[in-house]
This record gives structure tokens, sequence and C-alpha cells, in this order.
């Protein structure tokens, strides 16, 4: 019997790479910053992919392009030398999920990738994903079955898999916990070379958030700090626009809270433009010295 042709869309492309330690990354336990990790796994998500099949012509407004839709990132709060660097090992492939009816609903690529201290333990670990869309005000036209013929990569994956959404994260059943009545305003500080508010800022905002709000209800922050992130973007932000930020208790075993980012221009009832949802673990009982001189 004849084997059947292997899919060319089920390649993964995988890598290793040493990352030197950027110093105001680290806690001062020396451990990997949640909302450092992406720079870490950066090269072998984009770069990788990228080298192997080309990037999106940007210059092309009516082009298939990939924006990154959901991120998972896990601190490990394991210290590390600051003196050598880290290594990432990392591989990205394509994936579809599906309609009710068993067809394609999107196409998209997923990348996840593990640091290490060395050849030592687990520091960190991602996964993003991108998803292929066009940019149209439409949401029919937005859509991408099909993968675009300049890859020569055929028609689609095999490999199915779940794109979480907001209601993965934020429970829209029902109201916040917490409301914050005071607009916040995103500066040009927190943009990026795509344009608008990086990805990481959302992350950073919802820590500070989170944070008071653990203080406010009597939780001791010498002892918690932030372990797991889950972040789904639905729409972007831009420097000058003002926001809002929600929040829900989700668990407490361990502590969950979720949060969302509410552009501060549209209806209370508007679906939130970034939804992050953090896992909050803690450390066991030490003394904190004041640090070099």
């Amino acid at each position: 019997m004849a084997r059947a042709p292997r899919n060319p869309a089920d390649l993964v492309v995988r890598s290793r790479l040493r990352e030197p330690v950027v110093f105001p990354d680290l806690t001062e336990r020396l451990a990997l910053k949640l909302s450092s990790i992406a720079h870490y796994t950066a090269r072998a998500h984009f770069g990788a992919w990228h080298r192997k099949l080309g990037a999106p012509d940007w210059s092309d407004p009516q082009g298939i392009f990939t924006p990154l839709v959901y991120v998972e990132l896990t601190a490990t709060d394991v210290p590390v030398d600051p003196r050598k660097a880290l290594r990432v090992r990392g591989e990205t492939f394509l994936a579809k999920t599906l309609d009710a009816a068993g067809g394609i609903r999107r196409l998209l690529r997923e990348g996840r990738h593990v640091i290490r201290a060395g050849d030592g333990p687990v520091v960190a670990q991602a996964r993003l994903m991108n998803v292929f869309t066009r940019y149209d005000p439409d949401p029919a036209r937005r859509r991408v079955t099909a993968l675009p013929p300049a890859l020569g990569l055929g028609d689609a994956p095999s490999r199915v898999t779940e794109l979480p959404d907001l209601a993965s994260l934020v429970p829209v059943d029902r109201g916040p916990d917490f409301v914050e009545t005071t607009t916040r305003v995103w500066h040009y500080g927190q943009t990026d070379a795509n344009r608008h508010v990086n990805g990481m800022e959302y992350l950073r905002a919802m820590e500070v958030y989170v944070a008071d709000l653990l203080h406010a209800a009597g939780h001791d922050l010498g002892r918690l700090y932030f372990a797991r992130a889950r972040i789904v973007y639905r729409k972007p932000c831009f420097r000058g626009e003002g926001y809002r930020r929600l929040a829900w208790f989700r668990g407490e075993a361990p502590l969950v809270i979720a949060g969302a980012f509410v552009k501060a221009d549209e209806p209370p009832h508007a679906r939130p433009a970034v939804a992050v949802e953090l896992t909050v673990a803690q450390h066991e009982a030490e003394t904190r010295g004041a640090g070099p001189e």
C-alpha cells in the first residue's frame, strides 16, 4: 500500500538559542520577572519561523498577517546567574480550530518554549499563539481559512487545537468584583514598533492593579508573587487612549484573579480589549536584605 504523502503544513520549526540575561528583567531573588519572559522567547518564536518561511509584507495592507492573540507565561521563581546566558528551546507549528460543522474556523501558529538556566532547571515557560487574519472591518473578510500560497505549504495543517478566548479567562456571565473608577491613559513609552501598546504593558499594568487589590484585602505582598499569566488580545490599544481595569476572583487554591481592560470611550457593556488572568504563588518565609550598595 502506498504511503500517504506528508502534509507540508505539518512542519515544526525548532530552535535552540542562548540569550544573555538583562539585569532589569530579574527580581530581587534573581529570578525572571513574569513580564520579561517574552523577551527571551522572541527570537525562538518569531525569528526562527520568519527565517524559515519569511516575514509578512507590512507594506501591503491587503496582505495576510499573523498577530499575537494569546500568550501563556509561567515563571518558576528559580534564581539564575546573571553572568551566564539562558538556554531557550522552542518549537513552533501550524494548527487549526474547527467550527461546529467541522470546517476550518481559524488558522494559527503556535509556539511552545522553555527557558533554562544553562544546563540546570527550568526558569520559565511560554506558549504563544498567532492567528492568520486580514486587516478588514468586516469579521467575515478578516477570516483566513486557507494558508497563503506563497508559503508553499498547501491549504491547511492537520493539527487541531483550541484557541482560548475572552470567556476562557473572564467570567463574562457575572459582573466584576472590582471596577476602576479613574480613567488611565496609555502613553508613548508603552508602545512598540507595531504602532500600538506593547503586549507586555497590559501584563505590567494588570500586575500593578491586582497587587493594589491584594494589599487592600490584607494580603502580604512580601510573600506573594505572580507565577503565571494568560493573556487574550482582542483589540489593540493606542497611545493617548483612556482605559479602565476590571477584575474578578476566579479561585483560591491557587489564588487566581482575572482582569480586563475596557476602553474609556466605549460603552460599559462593550467587550474588553484585552484580558489578563494572573495566578498568584507564595514564597517561603525569608529575610530580605538591603541589597548591594
